[in-house]
């Protein structure tokens, strides 16, 4: 079983490998500057799908946050695997996408007030935004498209014609610049997990 440390260390080297990935695909406009600013940030989303469920395993199997603050899940049990078939029951997979279920997830599993609930309560607009660009990478839907432009409007502003998300993550965002999109979201992730695991 993976302890929280090991856990928070993994998530923080995949996160500085996506934004090593990401520079590396600013360096120059080649063929694959686009396809690798995306891949870089589904890598960076799928270290945090992965950083959410393994903690909240260590969590039902009584590991305790890094900086001695306490967790109180409503039970714990001794195995990994064990913990992992009551999150799954029975499916193949846990959807990690919506944060709306996520957030409900963990009250189910962790008395109120915990610090997961505070460490991603603040952030739920993020992650909405942050969901909304891997959708638009990962699936060619119509619903996904419109919502990625809608999003693109509200934070960029114009009418964008069918462009990639990897423009969309380039930009400055003018909320913190000269942060781009791409950094205030692996910034967003990095501070929550670190809040999550202390």
């Amino acid at each position: 079983m993976p302890t929280i440390n090991d856990i928070k260390s993994n998530f923080m080297t995949s996160l500085n490998e996506c934004r090593g990935l990401f520079n590396y695909c600013l360096s120059s406009q080649e063929p694959h500057t686009n396809a690798g600013i995306e891949a870089a940030f589904l890598q960076l989303f799928r270290s945090w799908e992965v950083f959410l469920e393994e903690f909240l395993l260590c969590y039902l199997c009584g590991e305790q946050p890094l900086n001695g603050q306490s967790i109180n899940p409503y039970f714990t049990v001794r195995d990994f695997e064990v913990a992992r078939g009551i999150l799954y029951q029975e499916r193949p997979y846990c959807e990690w996408t919506n944060v709306e279920i996520l957030i409900r997830r963990f009250t189910y599993f962790f008395a109120l007030p915990n610090r997961v609930d505070d460490a991603l309560r603040p952030v739920v607009v993020e992650l909405k935004e942050i969901t909304k660009i891997r959708n638009v990478i990962a699936h060619s839907s119509s619903i996904a498209h419109e919502s990625f432009t809608n999003m693109w409007r509200s934070k960029i502003g114009g009418n964008p014609s069918i462009r990639r998300a990897a423009d969309f993550l380039i930009a400055v965002d003018s909320a913190n610049p000269p942060s781009t999109f791409f950094g205030k979201y692996a910034n967003v992730l990095e501070v929550t997990a670190e809040s999550i695991v202390g």
